[in-house]
Parts: structure tokens; sequence; C-alpha cells
């Protein structure tokens, strides 16, 4: 089961060429894969990207019609290592995740598989959940695109520009034999648009024929002398096929060329945003007919250097708009304009807030300062956003008495089964005190809020029990308690928690929440779900498990 059923947009998906799709952002992201001859796809659901797996799932028939191969993956780590299919094989692969944390735990493979290499194009497609409205930490996908070298696509928030992204992307991971990321914002996720269709494409080689014909090359596999040989190809030979692919292909985009001395230099995936913010200020329409050039990174990484140059010689100054911290990009294009003895003043940070989500207002503001400074006759409109707080046409001055409005944290729903169990805690602290209680990623974290008050840490989905691990000390006379989701048991929480537990006689009481299905990530079917799946198996017993490891 799932929130929602695709059952009837999936149809959408045998439209071929000469069609016009109206549909919503996943949907489209499917479509890309189809088109692009994918052989296989995996992946672990999360926000926003949970529907792409809900959409595949409802697919089943449309992708063995063209011997595609999925799979509801057990974690994002075993999403990245199908991606060793494409290793030796000319398999093209897509494997989907939420953003940092799911990149998180797949680290271990990505790197791997970054190091050695592919043959068959590999696409990491990241639902990034950056900003106000995230309910994880606060981090960037970027860095570990730097740190593995793999090329990161950010696309502008558009249908067509997202389905050009995912068959891009494809080419260009082939191109430079580097797997690649694709950033999809929470808002590309879910705007609706149309694109033009093109017909879906049977994979050159399936993953049944693939095994058919084994083989392997030992300089792909990841060990030394071929690991160090590995770091050299990055540089000397895949940046550089990168480069060119990007450059070629004119993956990056230029508008208003050349209609002021000024400009400003954007991520891909913030340029509605961007828009809009100069659409207030009147220098550009609801359209993109902008009075200002731009140049939008549809590629956060690598950046490329002759055309940042290219963009920035002549000009006087350029606005970067680089959501997040650290600045990665703004040290790079500060590194690429010294050496390339650029002149042109390049602002970013000092002018935006340093971490955050860069909303229309962070935007609007930074921007106003910028073009006041250095083009002000592009600024024709003031929008009362610009308004000090205090002034009572502003859209953020006081109109009811903060104390009067009552906080309203997130919360367990009303009548959720999960209220008795944490009921029975508080219940149960009246006679024994307080203990120790480690929470775990799931919707029983909303226990750590008001009426219940309960959970100290979370570190993880699925290692609640894990961390309670340093606190089952053998002198102490006071069991720790851990929570668990069924969901994050069968993530990870079997092995690193209860098996770690078992292995290391760690004394704690551990409470798995099971509601027969990962409900944080949007009601889908685990190993011990009840469902009757024609095409999984389920009715495994989280009790038979835990047995099955030594707890008794």
């Amino acid at each position: 089961m799932a929130e929602r059923s695709f059952a009837n947009e999936v149809g959408k998906l045998r439209q071929g060429a000469g069609s016009t799709l109206h549909v919503e952002g996943i949907l489209a992201v499917t479509k890309a894969l189809l088109q692009s001859g994918v052989a296989y796809v995996g992946g672990y659901q999360g926000a926003p990207i949970s529907h792409l797996m809900d959409v595949l799932g409802d697919a089943k028939e449309v992708l063995d019609e063209l011997g595609v191969y999925f799979e509801n993956s057990a974690s994002e780590a075993t999403a990245a290592a199908m991606l060793a299919a494409s290793v030796h094989y000319p398999l093209r692969g897509a494997v989907t995740w939420k953003s940092t944390v799911g990149t998180n735990v797949a680290a271990d493979a990505l790197a791997n598989l970054a190091s050695g290499g592919v043959t068959g194009g590999a696409l990491i497609i990241l639902g990034e959940d950056y900003g106000e409205g995230s309910s994880i930490m606060q981090e960037r996908s970027h860095a570990f695109a730097m740190k593995s070298q793999m090329w990161l696509l950010d696309p502008r928030p558009d249908v067509t520009a997202i389905v050009d992204a995912v068959e891009s992307g494809f080419e260009l991971s082939e191109a430079s034999n580097t797997p690649v990321f694709l950033l999809l914002r929470l808002r590309s996720c879910h705007l609706h648009g149309a694109f033009e269709a093109k017909d879906n494409k049977r994979p050159p080689l399936t993953v049944t024929e693939a095994t058919r014909q084994p083989t392997r090359d030992v300089s792909r596999i990841v060990l030394p002398p071929a690991s160090f040989q590995h770091e050299r190809e990055k540089i000397e030979d895949r940046w550089p096929a990168a480069v060119r692919y990007i450059r070629e292909h004119g993956l990056n985009e230029v508008f208003g060329a050349d209609l002021a001395d000024v400009g400003i230099i954007v991520q891909g995936g913030l340029y509605n945003t961007l828009n809009r913010s100069m659409e207030l200020l009147g220098c550009s329409d609801a359209f993109g007919n902008t009075r200002v050039p731009l140049y939008v990174m549809n590629v956060a990484y690598p950046v490329i250097d002759e055309e940042v140059v290219e963009f920035c010689r002549g000009k006087r100054a350029v606005l970067l708009v680089e959501e997040g911290q650290p600045d990665f990009i703004e040290q790079n294009i500060n590194t690429v304009l010294r050496r390339a003895d650029v002149p042109t003043v390049l602002h970013g940070k000092d002018l935006f807030t340093m971490a955050g989500e860069y909303t229309s207002l962070v935007v609007t503001r930074g921007l106003h300062e910028f073009l006041a400074r250095y083009l002000p006759t592009a600024v024709t409109a003031e929008p009362a956003l610009l308004r000090p707080a205090d002034d009572p046409a502003s859209p953020f001055a006081t109109r009811v008495d903060p104390q009067l409005v009552h906080p309203r944290p997130p919360g367990l729903c009303t009548g959720c089964p999960e209220r008795p169990i944490f009921s029975g805690l508080k219940l149960a602290e009246r006679e024994t005190g307080k203990h120790h209680i480690s929470a775990d990623i799931g919707c029983h974290l909303f226990s750590v809020n008001a009426p219940f008050d309960l959970g100290a840490t979370t570190m993880g989905y699925g290692l609640g029990s894990a961390a309670a691990s340093a606190l089952n000390s053998p002198g102490s006379d006071r069991r720790t308690i851990a929570m668990m989701g069924d969901g994050g048991f069968w993530h990870n929480g079997l092995s690193s928690g209860v098996g770690n537990a078992v292995y290391n006689k760690n004394d704690q009481l551990l409470v798995v929440v099971d509601n027969g299905y990962a409900a944080a990530t949007g009601g889908q079917d685990v190993l011990s779900s009840a469902a009757e799946l024609p095409a999984r198996s389920t009715k495994h017993p989280i009790e038979r498990a835990v047995r099955g490891i030594g707890v008794r």
C-alpha cells in the first residue's frame, strides 16, 4: 500500500512521440527514464521523492513490457549497490532516495561506484529536502558530489527541463564513465506542466540478457593498485570528458545575454524563485523575459570554468544565488575568476543569508540591494515585502500579539494507534521515575513533543536501539528504553540495533512499533506487512526475526 495510488496516471507512460503530456514532476521523471532506455530501477522512499517509488510500483505492467527490472530496495545502501550492474555492462540504471539522509546511508556503495566508474549510465535521483518545510537535518547534497567526484545536475523547476535532465544525465554519465546525481527539490517533484513526449525505449541490453554473458574488468574493481589509478582517471579523463559534454550540449543556460554590464549566476533549482523576485522588482516577467543577464547552472558540479569566465568577462559585478552553506560554488567561482585575471566583483553570501532556504523574501531583498548598487535603472517596482516590519503596509507587520497565538508543534494524528504506547510510558514514569529514551526516525518521533515529552535523541532511521547502546552500563540499576518502528527495523535496525545489542549483551528495553507498513515514508509495505502482494514476499514476523539472531 501507499498513501496514494497512481494507477490512473501511469497509462500516460505509454504515450509516445507526437503526444503532449500534462503531468506532475514525478511522473515526468518516470516517463523520461523509460524514454532513456533504462534497464533497471531501484530505490528507497522518502519525501519528497516517495511518489517516484509509488509510481514505479503502479507502473509494473509498463516496465515489464519494456523489460525493465524494478525493485523496492531494503535501504538506500541496497539501492546504491544495485548500480554495480552498470560497472561492467552497458546497462542504464537509476536509483532514488531522500537527499542527504539517504546519501549518508548509501555512502559506502557510492564511493566505490564513483571510484571504479561505470560503463552504462548510472543516475541517482535525489529528492532534496532542504529548507523551511524540511523534516531532517539541514545539509547540502553538493558536498558528497564534490567528495566522490560525481556530477550534480540541478535543473530548472520546469517539466521539460527535468525530462531533459534525466536524458542528458544518462548521456553525461556514459560520456564520462561517472555516476550522476539528479537533484530534485520539493517544488520540482510536485510542480505540474507539459512536455513533448518521445517513444519509450526497450533497453538495448536487459538485465536478464546481461546475466547470460557475464563479464568483468579487474581494473574497474576497487582494489589496489587499480584504486590508485581511479583517482588519476577522475581528474585526467573523466572530468575533462564531462566538461566537454556539458559545454557541447549546452546543459547550462544563459538568458538575456549582453543586456547589461552586470549579471546573475543561479543554481538551476532556484531559477523560479529568482525570476519571481525579479518580476516583483520589475526587471523580468512571469515568462522569464529578463532585463538582467542570467547564467543558469543546471549543472551545479562541476563548475565549468570557461563558461563562468565567458559570462563574467566585461561585467562590473555578478551576483551568485547559492542556497545553503558552506558557499562551495562561490569559493569555486572566485578562484576561477582570479586565476583568469577577470576583475569582475562577485557578490553572494554578503548580500544573502549564509544558511537557510532562499525564499522569495530572502532573494528579493538580496537582489534589490545588488541592483540598487550596480543597476538601479533595472528596478522599476518596490514590492511591499521590502518595507520594514513596523510599516503597517508590510506583509510582515504584526497583526496579532504573538502571546495570543498558541504554538502548534507537529504531533501524532488524532486517533493514531501509537498514542496509547506513549500514554502508557507516561503512566509508567509515575511509578518507576524517568528513563533515558532513545528515539528513532518515524511517526513515533513526535512523542518528543508535548503532551508526551519523551525521547532524548534520534540518530538515524532504524538506529534507536544503537543510539542507546553506550548508555547500557552493567552497573546501572535503570534500563535504557529505545524506540523503533517496523520501517526502521527492516531498514537498518535488525542488524545495527538488535544484532548489536544481542552480541554485546545489552540489557535495554526495545519497543518496536509495528503498524504493518513504513508509515513515515508514505505507507509502503515492508517484510512484516500483512498485505498480499503478488510481486513481493510479506508476512515475515518481526518476532521471528529477532529470535533468529538470538533475542530470548
